[in-house]
């Protein structure tokens, strides 16, 4: 689905933010409780590399959650937008980042030595989040401790990635298929991943079986870490990796967070 989306959210402009330790803390959480996608929703050209989601009853006193989504292989920026409007049309602002898909490796070839192609990479798609969510908080009011990090297939492995090397930047990750990168054993630090949250989803059925085993073998390792893991199998064969259902999961996992720290 392709959307038309202005250079800047014109409901937004010169929108109070508050401090990002007690934004949004007094203020009553508009959250909605749909089964079903609603249009009621904005896209706007963040950057030349990202776009975003505003929810048409945006409250500006309100700091919201965000979810960053990365893009990448069937799943481009226009599709993920619509991922994220679909896990609710109220409760979230969304950001899809393109161009932060690269070779993440996932068997012990970089045990010894990391190339520095590598991590030159990996800081470029981390300064892409980086700026990316320095673009919208300049316009919209975000919780910082609510940011969460998302991607699907390739995509996943880099969402796991990053939300590894930089926990202290998300408050969880959702991560559709993939793998576990190996690279990650060396950039993980296990006192800081203690207690972080990851859902983990994959598609169910004989066919998807190396999709499941991979995403079961991503939890054990996390698991390993201290960190906090849901994981969500389709049972039918013919689901697709991301659908309604899925979504809606993702939904109540982000919510129940929020109500749990609350």
């Amino acid at each position: 689905m392709m959307h038309s989306r202005n250079q800047l959210p014109p409901p937004t402009r010169g929108l109070q933010k508050s401090s990002p330790k007690d934004a949004g803390d007094s203020q009553a959480a508009p959250w909605t409780s749909t089964s079903e996608p609603q249009s009621d929703v904005q896209f706007w050209q963040v950057n030349d590399f990202a776009a975003g989601t505003i929810p048409e009853s945006y409250e500006p006193r309100y700091a919201y959650p965000l979810i960053v989504w990365l893009t990448g292989g069937d799943c481009g920026v226009d599709e993920s937008l619509d991922h994220i409007a679909a896990m609710s049309p109220q409760n979230y602002l969304g950001l899809a980042i393109d161009e932060c898909l690269f070779d993440v490796p996932v068997s012990d070839q970089y045990d010894f030595d990391m190339p520095v192609e590598f991590l030159k990479r990996l800081v470029d798609v981390e300064n892409r989040v980086v700026n990316a969510v320095r673009s919208v908080r300049q316009v919209l009011n975000v919780h910082t401790e609510r940011i969460f990090i998302a991607g699907a297939d390739d995509a996943a492995s880099v969402a796991l990635l990053l939300a590894i090397h930089q926990p202290e930047w998300f408050g969880g990750c959702v991560a559709f298929g993939g793998s576990f990168p190996s690279a990650a054993r060396l950039l993980a630090h296990k006192s800081k991943l203690s207690g972080k949250r990851f859902f983990l989803g994959a598609t169910g059925g004989r066919s998807a079986w190396q999709t499941t085993s991979s995403v079961r073998n991503s939890a054990r390792q996390l698991v390993a870490t201290g960190a906090d893991v849901s994981v969500s199998v389709n049972a039918s064969e013919t689901e697709s990796l991301i659908n309604p259902q899925s979504l809606r999961e993702v939904d109540q996992w982000i919510i129940s967070s929020i109500l749990a720290n609350a």
